[in-house]
């Protein structure tokens, strides 16, 4: 859940408990501004502290769940690989190559793209789904070294 839909279930809650945004403001120690900012998704951040606080007055939870786009990772990891090459790299032969260590030539500019220009939550989800055998951290250590031999720009590899 991001701060925009957090934001909304605060000011259904605040409705439904029956306070306004300045008494909920008060009893967190912020601003209205910022109540009605959160409440409206117009805030870009907002800081751990602040947002339990805001929480623990309304009776609500941060729980964590598995984002839904997070579902078949390896898959939307290996089509955005592919985006732009001949050659399409599918699920499975990216899972063997996560697993092995071993990056066929005619593959290395698809990983490239998934060093680089992959979004980080798929990398990570497709290196959780390409584990069973061979544990996550190995198939991580092979990423690393992959953006190190090849020289990638994305700095989370460094």
């Amino acid at each position: 859940m991001n701060l925009t839909d957090m934001g909304a279930k605060i000011r259904e809650k605040r409705r439904e408990i029956g306070l306004g945004q300045e008494q909920l403001a008060k009893l967190a120690g912020l601003s209205r501004v910022t109540i009605n900012q959160l409440e409206n998704g117009a805030l870009d951040d907002l800081g751990y502290a602040k947002l339990m606080s805001i929480l623990g007055i309304l009776g609500l939870d941060c729980e964590t769940t598995t984002a839904n786009g997070l579902k078949n990772a390896l898959t939307i990891a290996a089509r955005t690989a592919s985006t732009s090459y001949k050659d399409t790299l599918s699920a499975v032969t990216l899972a063997r190559i996560l697993r092995t260590g071993e990056a066929p030539l005619k593959y290395q500019p698809h990983l490239m793209v998934l060093l680089d220009e992959t979004p980080l939550a798929i990398v990570v989800g497709a290196v959780k789904e390409a584990s069973g055998s061979v544990p996550a951290k190995e198939i991580m250590r092979h990423l690393a070294n992959w953006a190190k031999e090849w020289k990638t720009n994305r700095q989370a590899w460094v």
